[in-house]
């Protein structure tokens, strides 16, 4: 039934008319500078370095759900995680948004978005007198 059906043919022009739009997008380039920007600036800061450490091997270990200031945050995302969880895996969300994914990564945004998220090369050579 789905071969015989127009909607196959729909969604692949919607698709390429999407993708063609993005390409020459102004928005979509500004879109990539601000994402850019903004993970040049949340990986130097203090905090994502601090979150990113590797731990002490002797370090002290506090559980966190224990504390009067975290452990009601900790409870609070604990009780809403779980269910919104649930209703994700249940939904069609994830097959939509992996297939959405497939083609965006295909895509020149994708690329460059994925060549701007590696990390970067470990430049290991010191320059000798």
């Amino acid at each position: 039934m789905w071969d015989h059906s127009q909607t196959p043919r729909v969604l692949q022009a919607v698709t390429a008319t999407f993708t063609q739009a993005r390409e020459g997008s102004l928005l979509a380039a500004s879109v990539e500078r601000l994402g850019t920007r903004a993970m040049s600036v949340v990986r130097a800061s203090y905090c994502f370095r601090w979150l990113t450490a590797e731990p002490d091997p002797e370090g002290t270990v506090v559980d966190l759900r224990k504390t009067r200031t975290a452990g009601p945050l900790i409870g609070l995302l604990e009780m809403v995680v779980a269910p919104v969880e649930r209703v994700w895996a249940d939904s069609p969300l994830p097959s939509v948004t992996a297939t959405v994914g497939a083609a965006v990564s295909h895509s020149r945004t994708g690329r460059i978005l994925s060549a701007l998220s590696e990390p970067p090369a470990n430049d290991t050579t010191e320059e000798t007198e």
